[in-house]
């Protein structure tokens, strides 16, 4: 029984020894990943210091002024920037429709 326990206790030895090894590999991985992240950070960081105060662009989508919403309604900002709602127009357009449609039927 005495062999049994030792070649056991051997097994569980060499497996430790190996588990600790992993263990050490692993961690000397993970700083290394800390070290080149940090320095990484640090180009970008030197890279793009005061590249958004210098570095401003106009609007290319400033000439658009026209919102569609769902139902085809359209909104549309003016020159005096008073935002006008088009649906009015749009429910006469379809009275006028309905009431022609009606007419046609009427004759």
């Amino acid at each position: 029984m005495y062999p049994l326990v030792n070649k056991l206790e051997d097994t569980l030895e060499r497996f430790m020894k190996a588990t600790m090894v992993s263990h050490e590999n692993n961690m000397a991985i993970v700083k290394n990943i800390e070290i080149h992240m940090g320095e990484i950070v640090e180009q970008l960081a030197d890279e793009q210091s005061g590249q958004l105060s210098a570095n401003t662009q106009t609007n290319p989508r400033e000439h658009c002024n026209e919102i569609f919403v769902g139902c085809g309604e359209r909104i549309r900002e003016r020159d005096d920037n008073n935002i006008v709602a088009e649906k009015e127009e749009k429910n006469e357009k379809r009275e006028e429709k309905e009431r022609e449609k009606k007419k046609s039927e009427e004759e």
